[in-house]
């Protein structure tokens, strides 16, 4: 059986390949055998295929060192917002602590003007009584 072949100008055309290369591939008669032709269109979309993949693991690495950029970023703004809440929290805690203080010396403030309201009220039931009794011994006389 004879061996099936293209003309050289066919096989460069079909591997996208100059003719003086493809005149390398051919026999004495001056064709390339098919099955030279389908091993190197082979070999061909493999090292297209294999090209395509580096492009997209280039990219993909790109792509990869941007996410951990910003995921360092990310976690930076974390530990701040962290540490802020932090702050905040220990300053609404110190306000909590000064706000019951402020509340405790108001009702001290409350219960002393309230004995000083006793206290006046008393002085002036007493001053009331002590004018009484002068008043009755002044009468007597």
């Amino acid at each position: 059986m004879p061996e099936s072949s293209v003309s050289v100008s066919d096989a460069a055309r079909f591997l996208n390949i100059p003719e003086e290369e493809a005149q390398g591939l051919s026999d004495a008669e001056g064709n390339v055998s098919l099955e030279t032709v389908r091993s190197l269109a082979g070999a061909a979309a493999i090292a297209r295929e294999l090209a395509a993949a580096r492009e997209e693991v280039g990219r993909l690495s790109g792509q990869l060192g941007e996410v951990r950029a910003s995921n360092a970023r990310l976690q930076r703004e974390l530990k701040g917002s962290v540490e802020e809440r932090r702050r905040l929290t220990e300053e609404v805690l110190e306000l909590r602590a000064a706000a019951e203080e402020r509340l405790m010396l108001m009702e001290r403030i409350e219960h002393i003007a309230r004995v000083e309201q006793e206290l006046e009220d008393s002085s002036s039931e007493v001053e009331r009584l002590r004018n009484r009794r002068l008043l009755g011994r002044l009468l007597n006389r």
